[in-house]
């Protein structure tokens, strides 16, 4: 048995050659992956054709896997410490282990996060003692650097999605999109078709860091207004980046973060991979971004879509945990191509009316997130 949709009120699972919905058998004709697929995808356009006053997308390694314009492509947590095993090599790896009494058996086992936490925790404690592990963790962290370095290819699903989410009503509330991630992929993609982004950044050179600028938004002035109500602008959204990002620099002497204009900046504002970055999550612009998302998730009729995110971050995963005993408007769906892996939301999902797992990925789900109808009809009658 395998499922393929998990809710209280829908559920779509293969045995061998039958597809099952809710319990009954689903008639279909040839192969019996593409048929549970489009049905599959029936069943969670109908869910995303619903009316939401307010959208909000989190994001982590799996809406960046496999896609890449050069040979570096974004990777699992699994695939990154293969990288970094190979470009250190097993003995310094090992070696480094010893240093920080981290033990290692199947090195191709090794969790990152652990280790990295073990390593940082062993640098605070021995400040200066040990330049040897302060190198090793230093390679490693712009090995990370390194492969997060990705260029858009012109087939990214990046592009689709934004332009498919981002088409709503103006009255409505921004998308307001969060993600794990390092990589500048969603802003390749709004830089390519046109969108503005509100990212808390100023929109002065420099660009520096200030969270009152997410309180902005952007209108339309014409000379002539019909209506005292206002024009919001379209092809707006917020980009809410929880653990840094490759274009973001801390500068030394005023402690502001700005955006650099070399992604490939050698000391990025970035939270690696350890048990500290929930310390660092408390810093600035941390702090401001973990409690802009505790905050959307406290609004009304909201939709939480949550793609390619493993649940390792125990920061994140609380606030969305508490969101659901709290907010019975929120609906949260979780994408992801092994679905199987979150007993513990899997459990929640069977005894709540609120959540939704789909066995998918961010490509399928980009090229087939439905339009909104309100919005189609307001295009049409502007026609």
């Amino acid at each position: 048995m395998k499922d393929y949709i998990i809710s209280q009120r829908k559920r779509l699972w293969v045995e061998g050659e039958k597809i099952y919905y809710n319990g009954k058998e689903v008639d279909h004709e040839g192969d019996v992956i593409e048929s549970v697929r489009q049905k599959k995808i029936e069943i969670y356009r109908e869910f995303l054709s619903r009316h939401f006053d307010n959208t909000i997308v989190l994001t982590g390694a799996g809406s960046s896997y496999g896609i890449g314009k050069t040979e570096i492509k974004g990777m699992t947590m699994k695939k990154l410490w293969e990288k970094i095993v190979e470009t250190c090599g097993e003995r310094s790896i090992r070696e480094l282990g010893e240093r920080i009494n981290y033990k290692i058996e199947d090195i191709l086992k090794v969790n990152l996060e652990e280790f990295l936490s073990h390593a940082s925790l062993f640098l605070l404690l021995y400040k200066n003692a040990n330049k040897q592990v302060e190198m090793v963790v230093n390679q490693v962290k712009r090995i990370i650097i390194e492969n997060c370095t990705i260029m858009m290819p012109e087939d990214s699903p990046h592009k689709e999605f934004l332009k498919r989410i981002t088409a709503r009503k103006l009255k409505h509330s921004r998308l307001k999109l969060f993600t794990t991630n390092y990589d500048m992929l969603f802003e390749q993609a709004a830089n390519e078709c046109g969108f503005t982004i509100i990212d808390g950044f100023s929109f002065t050179f420099p660009r520096v860091f200030n969270g009152n600028n997410y309180d902005y938004d952007i209108v339309v002035r014409k000379n002539s207004r019909i209506t005292a109500q206002e024009n919001y602008a379209s092809k707006v959204f917020h980009l809410y980046k929880l653990h840094g990002s490759l274009d973001w620099k801390r500068d030394s002497e005023t402690d502001q973060i700005r955006k650099c204009e070399c992604p490939n900046d050698k000391e990025p504002v970035m939270i690696f991979p350890s048990s500290i970055k929930y310390e660092t999550s408390y810093e600035q612009p941390f702090f401001e971004m973990m409690s802009r998302f505790q905050s959307e998730l406290r609004t009304d009729n909201a939709l939480l879509i949550i793609i390619g995110y493993s649940f390792g971050d125990k920061h994140i995963n609380s606030m969305i945990y508490e969101a659901l005993e709290l907010n019975h408007s929120l609906q949260l769906l979780i994408v992801d191509p092994v679905i199987d892996n979150f007993e513990d939301i899997i459990t929640k999902a069977e005894r709540s009316s609120n959540i939704m797992l789909i066995r998918s990925d961010f490509n399928e789900l980009a090229l087939n997130y439905p339009y909104s109808y309100a919005y189609i009809q307001d295009e049409m009658e502007e026609e």
